[in-house]
């Protein structure tokens, strides 16, 4: 019977080896004097063994590292974090092209309100509350607003008004803007009987020669049109004339006959007084106001013991134009960061000598110096600020270095402590931008000299050379009979597991069905994709499914969030669970953070891998999506283009997508030598263009279920490595 000693008792075996190896290095230790025999190796997270050393002589040795990991920005955020400051609409941190960035958000955009001419779809008549009576016409025709009206009477003022109006809605919420522009236009026209009565009229003055009976007794200011245009907040709390026009001379001919006003434009306010205004009444509501268009008339009776007659035609107003541009306002006191906390130096036997800085930094477009003076780059080190700061002014869009060998900062870096470094832009005042400003720093280098301090080597002792070949020979023993419990095993389970790990993606993408995002408060879906053929061109069927779904999910995921939010508060996202649901044809994994509900539905049990990818996701895009989630109006356009490249990014749901080859089937001899393609690789290529000869493009499930007879895991394996070498790639990605 052979006898195989278990892990637990070669462990217990070595364990008394290493206590007797301890003690008897103490022992050595403490009855001979044993210096280091050659120079340390300084790994890469500087610690430096910490002991006191107690030397009669010693030699030294210096270096010079770099210690910015990830300095020219290779297209990620490796080793470098991000914080922003104060107002975070204003402000954006990324990565593009190498380098990284801050961007300062300004933007313009321009609202118009053009009715040419105005239209009964947009415009409604109503009462002016202070001159109530209606002219005897109103109407929108073809050409415009229009009003008509005669008057005829003894001893009496009339003033008929009416007023058209149109309820606003801009695009956005303009309160973090400041309009900047305006504009108002408006064109009017009239046709009226020379029968109105005017100051030095002609017709009444000989009338008054002739009788006292048409003595013009009455006259006030005489009869007259009033064209304007108002805005106002909703309410009608805030009203504001913009434009007006008022005849003067119109009608003051001789009757029998008409009397025209042509196309003329109001007058127009100032544009400071328009913008003032449209401010006011933005302040009210930051996305709606009414705009009003009026005209009134004022008719006096001046004829002495007759009738008088006065006929206004035709009142138009043709045409309305009011443009105004606003642009972003920016805050003071605002900051964003980019940040990498580096290794730290530890030891009493090291000593720094020297800390270089220098990058490269750029602006684009270049600063606007009127904006503010006091807006700049700070350089932080170990949350000191340095004496770097670079006013934004100065800066040019053309990469510059910040020094010619760099600037000194030896007196910030300290031992024992992470040397940390952060870039900063700091905003100093309030002011307006119109486009996006960009700033970009590349090739982040500190260059730390340091020495390290090593004990010198005693005379050779022969008897602690033969110590130490023993000491060496037992633990080459030692080794060779831990050798296959310790390391050969551990390494083929090593690699079973890489091989689980590495294929457990493309079983995770397989068992996807659907994806369902829910606006939880109204139980609304703003997004569904379905990847099953059961669910795919069945809406109706899909619908119920979704409304089933959420109903289920919200029930269950309350039960079983039920027991953490008694021990927290009830808000925190990190606490948020994604709870598994059982529905016997499928399962589903339920994510609710915030507003946001997230559904995933696929065939069997989730792993491990797919539920932390959902979490990850959902919390990724709920701070995309936040402030249209807190908002949420039911437009889901939006949520049609910002959500698929995550979908892309975290779900890799091109697997289940179509597939082609770039290369032909006569190429397979050379893609083989070219790749050094194993024996599995290219059988899986023979089938893949075996499918081809049938199909245009080909799915990964089809290879797999191909090669049956083999291992899956190790099919799914030779599957990935022809896709990283780009061999087979996806179509629509």
């Amino acid at each position: 019977m052979n006898f195989k000693p278990d892990k637990c008792s070669i462990g217990k075996r070595l364990s008394k080896v290493l206590i007797f190896l301890v003690v008897f290095w103490s022992f050595l230790n403490t009855n001979f004097v044993i210096y280091n025999l050659g120079e340390s190796t300084v790994l890469r997270t500087k610690t430096i063994k910490n002991e006191p050393f107690y030397l009669k002589t010693s030699s030294t040795k210096q270096y010079t590292d770099q210690w910015i990991e990830n300095p020219s920005f290779d297209n990620s955020t490796e080793s470098w974090y991000s914080l922003i400051e104060g107002d975070t609409s204003d402000l954006k941190i990324n990565v593009s092209n190498g380098c990284a960035n801050f961007e300062i958000l300004g933007e313009k955009k321009t609202f118009s309100i053009i009715s040419d001419p105005p239209s009964a779809l947009d415009w409604t008549a109503v009462e002016n509350p202070d001159f109530p009576i209606f002219p005897d016409i109103v109407e929108i025709t073809d050409y415009g607003c229009k009003a008509s009206h005669q008057f005829e009477d003894i001893n009496a003022i009339q003033d008929p008004c009416v007023h058209w109006e149109h309820n606003v809605t801009l695009p956005e919420n303009i309160s973090d803007y400041i309009i900047t522009s305006a504009s108002i236009q408006s064109i009017v026209n009239a046709t009226v009987d020379n029968n109105l009565d005017r100051f030095f009229d002609y017709y009444f003055s000989r009338l008054a020669r002739l009788s006292p009976n048409y003595a013009v007794d009455t006259y006030s200011v005489g009869d007259y049109i009033r064209f304007y245009v108002l805005i106002s907040d909703l309410a009608k709390n805030k009203v504001y004339e913009i434009a007006y026009f008022k005849t003067q001379q119109t009608g003051s001919g001789s009757p029998p006959g008409k009397d025209h006003l042509y196309d003329t434009n109001m007058i127009s306010v100032p544009e400071d007084v328009l913008k003032f205004y449209l401010s006011s009444v933005l302040g009210t509501d930051n996305s709606h106001f009414t705009i009003t268009l009026g005209i009134k008339l004022h008719i006096e009776d001046n004829v002495v013991n007759y009738w008088d007659m006065d006929t206004f035609d035709e009142m138009l107003i043709k045409y309305v134009n009011l443009t105004f541009s606003y642009e972003k306002k920016i805050d003071r006191l605002t900051s964003i960061y980019w940040n990498q906390i580096g290794a730290s130096l530890n030891g009493n036997n090291v000593e720094i000598t020297a800390a270089i800085l220098n990058f490269k930094y750029k602006i684009d477009p270049d600063w606007m110096l009127s904006l503010t003076p006091n807006s700049e780059m700070r350089i932080l080190i170990n949350n000191y600020y340095s004496d770097i700061a670079l006013n934004l002014n100065l800066m040019n869009n053309t990469f510059q270095e910040l020094n010619m060998g760099g600037i000194d900062v030896t007196s910030f870096i300290l031992k024992d402590i992470n040397i940390t470094l952060s870039f900063q832009i700091y905003i100093a005042d309030n002011f307006v931008l119109d486009k996006l400003i960009k700033i970009s720093i590349d090739d982040v280098n500190l260059d730390i000299s340091y020495i390290l301090y090593f004990e010198d080597s005693p005379p050779f002792n022969p008897f602690l050379l033969i110590i130490l070949i023993c000491l060496f020979i037992l633990i080459l023993i030692l080794g060779f009979l831990s050798l296959r419990a310790y390391i050969l095993i551990p390494r083929k389970i090593k690699r079973r597991n890489y091989l689980l790990r590495r294929t457990q993606k493309f079983r995770d993408i397989n068992n996807i069905q659907a994806l369902i995002l829910m606006h939880k408060p109204s139980g609304l879906a703003i997004f569904t994709h379905s990847y099953s053929r059961q669910l795919k061109d069945k809406d109706v069927l899909f619908s119920g499914f979704i409304q089933a779904i959420s109903i289920i999910g919200q029930e269950l995921a309350n039960e079983n969030l039920g027991e953490q939010v008694l021990k927290g508060p009830k808000h925190k996202i990190e606490e948020q669970k994604v709870v598994e649901l059982d529905l016997k044809t499928f399962h589903c994994l339920v994510l609710d953070i915030e507003e946001l509900r997230v559904v995933l539905v696929i065939m069997t049990k989730a792993s491990k891998r797919l539920k932390q990818i959902l979490f990850n996701f959902a919390l990724r895009l709920y701070f995309e999506i936040e402030s249209e989630l807190n908002h949420f109006d039911h437009d889901l356009n939006f949520y049609q283009k910002v959500i698929p490249p995550y979908l892309d990014e975290y779900f890799e749901l091109f697997y289940k997508n179509q597939f082609k080859i770039n290369y032909l089937e006569g190429d397979l001899d050379s893609i083989k030598k070219k790749h050094h393609l194993n024996n599995l690789q290219n059988q899986v290529l023979k089938n893949i263009f075996l499918i081809l000869t049938q199909n245009n493009s080909f799915k990964l499930l089809d290879v797999v279920q191909k090669l049956n007879r083999v291992n899956e895991d190790l099919v799914i394996d030779a599957i990935e490595s022809l896709i990283e070498k780009k061999i087979i790639v996806p179509i629509n990605n």
